[in-house]
């Protein structure tokens, strides 16, 4: 009896190893979509798909062949768009491979609530790929670009949006999954970098336009766009983005200048940025409380000064802590007049009291506009670089 049980189970064993992936998809019958816009047309969906050429990848042309193929179609509904698209291309579109979403700035303006309805719905759709907004472009025109360093411009607006998250900390990244939450979320508001077209985009749609050292037509991210629920209000400049990263904890590393005691610039490399944000609830008003705590290094100097002396890295220490502070002061009102809770403040005071939190949940736009938040910035210069004594010193002598 118990060989009889293990001989089925065998055979059951052997049944599921040799039936094959039953969903598997040649790659001859697929066309790959890296990256997806999705504008507003006469009252419509207008679909984007930036499709990769395979033909441009195969060594006999690949110097030959553009590497991208932009097809567009529009519907009442994205689903309508989608199934239209088909008409136009002889393979199945395989969206699982999606880079980058773009959303025209005219479509976030109205709301992108049901267009998030479907990509979430839909069971070819991964939800873990970035979210960015066209900015005084249509999305069509974005993804049509064509850009240098990568073949790919999806895959160009993707490094290209890292690189700027990493290094200038001017731009966010956020998914798919996670705009969708913030739409849901009570009190919750969102932000995505926007990205715009510098030059004349028919020019930028020609093959020729990465033939030159300095490419006619460039995408360039340009601040950030901040949502109240599903709709686009307003956008924060560069110092406001960076303001919100440091905010948020979002702040990798960066740069800035300070002036020096008798006029010129110093210039700092923000080695290291931590923020923590905590409420307290009293006399059933909330506080909210921002711990700030920055490392930066001596970058350049060009002015005359001594970083030998303790007073000197002591007033560069207070400017250091002045141009954060400020900077995230003039954020934190701007967003209070928008009312939208882009900090989270409101999950803070959730975390802190959630009685009180559902009282005050359903007005907390209210609530957020009147808060004062408790700002405590301590910032220090570490390092001086491998110069001790600045060469301006000396050059002015």
């Amino acid at each position: 009896m118990i060989s009889r049980m293990r001989l089925t189970a065998c055979l059951f064993l052997i049944i599921f190893l040799v039936s094959g992936c039953w969903s598997r998809r040649e790659l001859n019958d697929i066309a790959i979509a890296e990256g997806v816009g999705i504008d507003i047309s006469d009252g419509q969906f207008e679909l984007t798909v930036q499709i990769v050429n395979p033909r441009s990848v195969t060594k006999e042309k690949g110097n030959a062949e553009v590497p991208i193929i932009v097809y567009s179609s529009k519907g009442v509904t994205l689903n309508e768009a989608v199934k239209r698209l088909t008409s136009s291309i002889s393979r199945n579109i395989y969206f699982a491979h999606i880079r980058i979403l773009v959303i025209s700035e005219d479509l976030a303006s109205k709301g992108i609530v049901n267009a998030m309805d479907y990509l979430m719905r839909g069971s070819e759709f991964r939800t873990d790929f970035d979210v960015v907004i066209a900015r005084n472009n249509t999305a069509k025109d974005l993804l049509s670009v064509m850009t240098p360093l990568e073949k790919v411009p999806a895959n160009y607006i993707f490094n290209s949006l890292e690189a700027a998250k990493k290094e200038w900390t001017s731009a966010v990244t956020i998914k798919l999954d996670q705009l969708s939450s913030g739409l849901v979320t009570p009190g919750k508001s969102s932000v995505v970098s926007g990205i715009q077209i510098v030059g004349e985009p028919t020019t930028g749609k020609r093959n020729n336009n990465i033939d030159y050292t300095s490419p006619r037509v460039k995408l360039q991210y340009s601040g950030n766009a901040v949502f109240k629920k599903d709709k686009l209000v307003g956008w924060l400049n560069e110092k406001e983005s960076r303001a919100y990263s440091v905010i948020t904890n979002q702040s990798m590393r960066s740069s800035i200048h300070l002036v020096c005691p008798d006029g010129g610039n110093i210039g700092i490399d923000i080695a290291r940025v931590k923020s923590k944000i905590h409420a307290v609830i009293k006399n059933d008003k909330p506080e909210i409380y921002i711990n700030t705590r920055t490392e930066g290094n001596v970058s350049d100097v060009e002015c005359k000064i001594n970083l030998f002396k303790t007073e000197t890295i002591a007033y560069l220490d207070a400017q250091y802590v002045d141009f954060i502070k400020s900077n995230m002061e003039k954020t934190i009102k701007k967003t209070q007049q928008l009312g939208t809770d882009i900090y989270d403040f409101g999950e803070a005071v959730h975390r802190a009291d959630p009685t009180y939190w559902n009282k005050v949940k359903d007005h907390w736009e209210q609530v957020f506009k009147q808060l004062e938040p408790h700002m405590n910035v301590v910032a220090k210069v570490r390092g001086t670089g491998t110069l001790g004594d600045s060469v301006v010193n000396d050059a002015k002598e």
